[in-house]
C-alpha cells in the first residue's frame, strides 16, 4: 500500500496559518512559522477502516529561538493544532493532529527559508518570482529608488519599494511587515539622512532578527550600528544599472544569499523579455560556477524556446560556450550576425 499523501502543499497549510495569526495578532506564533522549516508527516490512521488519515506538522526552526520559546512550546504546539482545525472542512479525509516544534539541523539552513505567502500576496508583493530584496530607504529619494528597482529586475531581483509596492487601499504598515517577513535580504540605502528616518533602523533590526543578511549600500554615508559590521557596496543614484550589478555581485558572493540569487537568475533568464534584460543577465550568469545540472538545462533551453534570448546578439553563443550545446540538434539556434545587401 502506497504512503498517503496530505492534499495540500505544505507551504499552503503555513501560509493560511499565518495568515490567521496574523488577523489575531498572535505575533509569537508567526515568530515561529517565519523561521521555520515545515513539513507534515502522516501518523496513523485516524479510524478503523483508514478512510481518515491524521497528521503532524513539524516546524524546524533555529536553535536560539528554539531555546527561547522552549517552555512556551506545549502551550504553542496546541494552539497550533487548534487553529488548523479548519483543514478537516476542507479536506475531509485528513486531520493535523499534531504539532511539534523542535531545533533545526545546521543543514537546514533555516535562515534561508522562505515564509510562506498566498499567492495573491506573493504577485503583490514579489512580482516575477525573483530574489525578495528588501529596499530600506528614505522616502525623500523615492524617485531614485523606483529606478534602482527597474534595474534589479532587470537581474532576476524583485525589489520592494514601499512607496512604490504598497496600493492606496492597503493598510501600509501590514503590507511593509509582510514584506519584512517574506524578504530574503535587506539592502540599505544609506543616505546622509538615513539615520533621521523613523523606520529604516526598525527594518534592518528585523533582518537582523530574522538572521537575514542585511547589505550596507553607500550613498554618500557609511553604515553604523550593527549593519556596519557587513562588507557593503559604493555606488550612487546616478547609475541605477551600475549600483543594481554590484547588488547582485554581492547576493551572489555572500553564502548565506548565494543560493537563492542563483535560482532567481534561471528564472529571470527563462522568461527574460527583453534583449537588454538577456543580456544583463547573462553577464552575472557566466561568473556563476556551482549552477545544477537542472539549472544549465534550463539555460540551454531558454536559448532555443525564448525569442529574445534566442536573437539578443551573442547571448545564446555564450551560453552555449559555458554548458555545451544540447544533444538534440534540434533545440540549438544560432545567432545569424549576417546583414543581408
Amino acid at each position: 500500500m502506497s504512503e498517503p499523501s496530505f492534499p495540500k502543499p505544505v507551504a499552503e497549510v503555513v501560509a493560511m496559518l499565518a495568515d490567521i495569526c496574523r488577523h489575531q495578532r498572535r505575533n509569537e506564533i508567526l515568530e515561529i512559522l517565519d523561521n521555520s522549516h515545515a513539513s507534515l508527516d502522516n501518523i496513523k490512521n485516524d479510524n478503523g477502516n483508514g478512510s481518515t488519515f491524521a497528521w503532524e506538522l513539524r516546524l524546524a526552526v533555529p536553535v536560539h529561538l528554539f531555546a527561547s520559546a522552549e517552555l512556551r512550546l506545549p502551550r504553542i504546539e496546541k494552539e497550533i493544532v487548534d487553529k488548523l482545525k479548519y483543514i478537516r472542512r476542507v479536506c475531509p479525509n485528513h486531520i493535523i493532529k499534531e504539532a511539534t516544534i523542535l531545533p533545526a539541523e545546521p543543514e537546514e539552513n533555516i535562515t534561508s527559508h522562505r515564509f510562506a505567502l498566498s499567492g495573491i500576496d506573493e504577485r503583490r508583493l514579489w512580482p516575477n518570482l525573483g530574489f525578495r530584496l528588501f529596499l530600506s530607504h528614505v522616502s525623500k529619494f523615492k524617485a531614485e529608488v523606483a529606478e534602482l528597482e527597474d534595474a534589479l529586475a532587470m537581474r532576476g531581483v524583485a525589489a520592494f519599494v514601499a512607496h512604490e509596492a504598497i496600493k492606496p487601499s492597503l493598510e501600509w504598515q501590514k503590507e511593509i511587515e509582510l514584506a519584512l517577513r517574506s524578504m530574503d535580504a535587506l539592502a540599505a540605502l544609506i543616505t546622509p539622512d538615513f539615520h533621521e528616518s523613523d523606520w529604516t533602523d526598525q527594518e534592518i533590526g528585523w533582518a537582523f532578527g530574522r538572521g537575514l543578511l542585511v547589505l550596507p549600500v553607500r550613498l554618500g554615508c557609511d553604515p553604523y550600528g550593527f549593519a556596519g559590521k557587513v562588507q557593503g557596496v559604493a555606488g550612487t543614484f546616478e547609475n541605477p544599472e551600475r549600483l543594481s550589478a554590484l547588488i547582485v555581485e554581492s547576493l551572489l558572493t555572500n553564502q548565506q544569499t548565494h543560493g537563492e540569487m542563483r535560482r532567481a537568475l534561471v528564472t529571470a533568464f527563462c522568461k527574460a523579455s527583453s534583449t537588454r534584460m538577456a543580456q544583463a543577465l547573462q553577464t552575472h550568469i557566466l561568473e556563476v560556477t556551482d549552477f545544477t545540472d537542472d539549472d544549465k538545462a534550463a539555460l540551454i533551453r531558454a536559448c532555443k524556446e525564448n525569442d529574445i534570448v534566442a536573437e539578443a546578439f551573442s547571448v545564446n553563443d555564450s551560453i552555449y560556450e559555458k554548458f555545451g550545446k544540447p544533444s538534440n540538434p534540434d533545440l540549438v539556434r544560432e545567432d545569424h550576425d549576417d546583414v543581408p545587401f
